[in-house]
């Protein structure tokens, strides 16, 4: 069998994104989170997005001034994803806005199934203090179809 290979495409009010093919080979874990790092002067590496990994990009504002906004629904370290046993699961990080599985919210491990939509993170009421920069899809969470291969049905 080939390696586990779990697609993300943008699915209905997403923040954007590139669609991400992630290969999923045994013991392999992959978080899903934003580029901006937890906390100040980690030694973590560069999240580097690519459509081959977890990382979503930040997306420039309406103001050229302010530097890009990663979607606010989404943590740094959202959720992580992972094949065991021919299946490809899915667990929320203790994120602040949640992980969705076909509209449910997730709080254990979760087998993903093609077809499925997660979501990581809920949509954000814009307020009165919502800066004038933040655009909408700032306040979206990122919503994906999912797609599988090498994995049992």
């Amino acid at each position: 069998m080939s390696t586990p290979t779990l697609t993300l495409s943008p699915a209905s009010g997403t923040f954007p994104f590139q669609t991400k093919s992630l290969s999923l080979p045994s013991g392999t874990k992959i978080i899903l989170g934003s580029t901006e790092a937890s906390s100040a002067g980690s030694q973590q590496p560069a999240r580097v997005p690519s459509a081959t990994n977890g990382w979503f990009p930040p997306k420039q504002t309406e103001d050229a001034s302010i530097p890009s906004v990663s979607p606010l629904p989404l943590s740094s370290s959202h959720a992580e994803v992972w094949c065991d046993g021919g299946k490809v699961y899915i667990r929320d990080l203790e994120s602040a806005f949640g992980t969705f599985v076909n509209g449910l919210r997730i709080t254990k491990d979760t087998i993903l199934k093609a077809g499925d939509t997660i979501s990581l993170g809920s949509r954000v009421a814009r307020n009165d203090k919502t800066p004038a920069y933040i655009t909408d899809f700032h306040l979206s969470p990122v919503i994906a179809q999912v797609s599988l291969t090498g994995v049992s049905s």
